[in-house]
């Protein structure tokens, strides 16, 4: 499966391409609470990663914000570990 990352304007999200539409066309759903984040398997896996603010996702893209405090160098390999995992279920 193919991940493509995508900066954003904000330091703080990044967008991740995948290969597989997680919604279909023109669909949008943000999550920004961890309750909320059940409706949506992905959602839910992203938003049990520490330091992960809230996750939208848009067709075949996934947008994550981190919290301002964490490093995407700690947060991002484990934000592209579990889309492969959700993805390969």
């Amino acid at each position: 499966m193919t991940i493509n990352v995508i900066p954003t304007r904000s330091e703080h999200t990044i967008t991740f391409k995948v290969s597989k539409a997680l919604l279909p066309y023109g669909k949008s759903l943000p999550f920004s609470e961890p309750e909320t984040s059940e409706l949506h398997p992905m959602a839910k896996a992203l938003m049990a990663i520490s330091g992960v603010n809230s996750t939208w996702i848009m067709g075949n893209e996934i947008m994550v914000t981190k919290d301002t405090d964490i490093r995407w160098a700690t947060v991002k390999p484990k934000v592209m570990e579990t889309i492969r995992k959700v993805q390969a279920n």
